[in-house]
């Protein structure tokens, strides 16, 4: 929307770093790891929507609320033994945005 600021760009740069890291892979590891794991639907819903609600400013019950659904879908990011290497760094970058937020 022009002229909407993005208060994502005032968060950690980790932060912004991890949510380049998540909207490059965490798509492809959907389409390939979908099948065998369905949670990956959720899990990408729920992203984009903590990356949403950052960037329109932070609501920190509801950063809270999607931060804990994203640790109950993945199992507090407990990565999959048939996880390829970009599944690896999704998690991986999820579980960074939910260190730094969590201890905000």
């Amino acid at each position: 929307m022009f002229g909407k600021s993005n208060h994502l760009e005032n968060c950690p740069k980790s932060i912004q770093e991890s949510f380049k890291t998540l909207n490059l892979f965490l798509p492809r590891v959907k389409k390939i790891h979908g099948a065998e794991h369905p949670e990956l639907t959720e899990v990408e819903q729920v992203t984009n929507e903590l990356q949403a609600v950052l960037e329109d400013g932070m609501d920190t019950s509801r950063t809270t609320a999607l931060l804990e659904r994203l640790r109950n879908l993945t199992k507090n990011y407990a990565i999959p033994s048939d996880a390829c290497p970009a599944y690896k760094n999704a998690y991986k970058a999820l579980s960074q945005i939910d260190a730094i937020l969590s201890a905000m």
